[in-house]
């Protein structure tokens, strides 16, 4: 008897028998005993189906009230395109959700009940969240107390505030969300003045029925962060009637006049995706046992605070940071549990990898990286430039066969989405890509190719002095530098030159986008180094790094070079940076050897929220 009352796993080949079964029924409408009708349009369906799924119809018809004996129910404000999706999914649990369907699915969901649709839903709009959508995000889940959709739009509200506060979205905020989001000390804002324009312009957007919410409104601007011409100018502009109580409003600021908001306290950041560390065991070494660590250096300050560490073990990602400071890694490689191979270099033990398609946005306010939709194509270490709006994931090594290594894919970040583009014109390894002038330029070895993204065309240009692979690249005004790396002699062979100190080059290449040339310029001015060297460029600034070393010693410094722009070759802008020991490894940047993209960026981090680094 014990054993019949002991709870038994479920067949799942009988379950999904059931279910098609189920649809059956329902698709010949066999057996059923309610009809849901919704405008003019009829549902038959089975009250124990829909009772299964929704919460809503479970009280219906399980109250033992008159309500529970009708065989047609009624449902009013209801779409019947919408409620046929989720009928659909009470059948087969099968949610087609789209764009289109999202938000009327979810409103639906809310008044039905239906628990597991409601978190689909609330899941994907989490994900779609965006500069162009967040504040509507924001009111919807405000709308339906979903606290997860709100806080993530709020986030993303906070972070792109400069771009959203002039959308129709916003100027129809309610008043409550409007204080919520003026209160914070998270804005994104690099001046109060983007603030006060903000709070008038969504008072003066219906003055009329606001004007009770002026002094609310206007104590939330920070007047001593202010510039005195500001103030001033907008005394004088206002209305006698309305001083006293813009006054009133701004008085009740004082008390939060000396916290600058986020955006005032950003700063630029180093930010280095670090190689694997090589771990020492008791007779053999396994390689690629440690995860990936994600330091970033603030130059100003000369500290080094530790982030999040991307999901899964991930490894040897492609990295980027757009003009907009968002910082973006795609693809690479997780280590497989349980799987170790002895077919390494001199009897290492290696872990065994797969490649993923994965693509994470960097959340600076949580300190934690936001998944979004995967790319088409699985890639280790893609080469990732933001071009006109959009994101390009180019070729990438080890990416399945010859045709793979070619493939190029753009993100819409508006729509989420990755869509397939021109291939390159050949397969590559070891490739790095510029932007320069609205163009996409692709260099590895000596070779050149620019790809025109209102064409989607690729074009060859001119070839290098030199033929390196390796190397980085950074565009800086109509320049693109291309810089160290290994002197490559064929795709088979690589040598020594005399430029080169323990096998990797100090040479430094200029290409002139307006006239197609390249020309030799000074070589890295160090004494010894090892790889990689790293570069990134600025407004007004080239910044290199790389790691300075003793000749019987591991490297143990970063060296920060620079030059800005109309200046000579490479300078010291800042002396050594001592290194932090991080885990058993060297610390940052470089870590057995292995390449370390180098991300620079004004990036807004509550630094002393950050763990810094001893």
């Amino acid at each position: 008897m014990s054993d019949l009352s002991e709870r038994r796993p479920v067949n799942t080949d009988y379950a999904v028998s059931l279910l098609e079964q189920l649809k059956f029924f329902y698709e010949q409408k066999l057996l059923t005993d309610v009809v849901l009708l919704v405008e003019d349009t009829e549902f038959p369906c089975h009250k124990m189906v829909l009772a299964t799924c929704s919460s809503y119809f479970r009280a219906m018809f399980m109250s033992g009230l008159s309500e529970s004996k009708q065989t047609h129910v009624h449902l009013r404000n209801v779409d019947p395109a919408t409620l046929q999706i989720i009928i659909t999914y009470a059948y087969t649990g099968n949610l087609a959700i789209n764009d289109s369907t999202v938000e009327p699915l979810y409103e639906t969901a809310c008044f039905l009940q239906v628990e597991d649709v409601l978190l689909q839903c609330r899941d994907y709009l989490v994900k779609k969240i965006n500069a162009e959508n967040c504040v509507r995000m924001l009111s919807i889940g405000d709308l339906f107390s979903c606290s997860e959709l709100k806080q993530s739009a709020k986030r993303m509200v906070e972070h792109k505030f400069p771009m959203v506060y002039r959308q129709e979205a916003f100027l129809q905020l309610s008043h409550e969300l409007l204080i919520d989001v003026l209160s914070s000390d998270n804005l994104n804002v690099e001046k109060e003045e983007t603030v006060r324009e903000a709070a008038m312009l969504w008072l003066e957007y219906n003055m009329e029925a606001r004007s009770q919410h002026l002094s609310s409104v206007l104590s939330q601007i920070r007047i001593d962060a202010l510039s005195e011409v500001t103030q001033r100018a907008w005394f004088q502009g206002l209305p006698p009637n309305d001083k006293s109580v813009v006054v009133q409003g701004l008085y009740k600021s004082m008390p939060k006049f000396f916290k600058p908001r986020l955006g005032m306290t950003k700063e630029e950041m180093l930010i280095f995706m670090e190689a694997m560390s090589e771990t020492q065991g008791e007779g053999y070494v396994m390689s690629g046992s440690l995860p990936t660590t994600v330091v970033c250096y603030s130059p100003q300050a000369e500290k080094v605070y530790k982030l999040s560490n991307p999901p899964g073990d991930l490894q040897k990602v492609g990295t980027l940071v757009t003009p907009d400071n968002d910082v973006f890694i795609a693809g690479g490689q997780i280590p497989l549990k349980n799987s170790i191979t002895n077919h390494g270099k001199s009897g290492k033990l290696q872990a065994v990898f797969r490649s993923v398609d994965s693509f994470f946005w960097f959340d600076a306010q949580q300190n934690a990286w936001v998944p979004k939709t995967p790319m088409l194509c699985a890639r280790i270490k893609p080469s990732l430039v933001y071009c006109e709006g959009y994101i390009y994931a180019i070729g990438g090594d080890n990416v399945g066969g010859e045709l793979n290594k070619r493939t190029v894919e753009r993100y819409d970040c508006e729509k989420d989405e990755w869509s397939m583009m021109s291939p390159l014109p050949f397969a590559w390894n070891w490739s790095t890509s510029v932007v320069a002038h609205d163009c996409i330029y692709v260099m590895t070895h000596d070779l050149m190719y620019c790809y025109f993204p209102r064409a989607d065309t690729w074009v060859e240009m001119a070839m290098r002095k030199t033929s390196r692979c390796f190397a980085s690249a950074a565009a800086f005004g109509d320049l693109i530098f291309y810089i160290g790396g290994l002197h490559v002699v064929s795709n088979s062979g690589i040598r020594l030159p005399t430029s080169t100190i323990d096998g990797s080059s100090v040479t430094v290449e200029i290409y002139d986008v307006n006239k197609n040339e390249w020309r030799l310029a000074a070589n890295i001015p160090a004494k010894r180094y090892s790889d990689p060297v790293r570069a990134g460029g600025g407004a007004a600034q080239l910044s290199v790094h790389f790691h300075a070393r003793n000749p019987h010693e591991r490297a143990r410094q970063v060296r920060y070079l620079s030059v800005r722009r109309g200046a000579g070759p490479l300078v010291p802008a800042a002396a050594r940076v001592r290194t932090r020991t991080l885990g058993s490894g060297e610390g940052l940047p470089v870590r057995g050897g292995e390449a370390v993209p180098l991300l620079p960026g004004r990036v807004p981090l509550e630094t002393p929220n950050l763990p810094l680094l001893p």
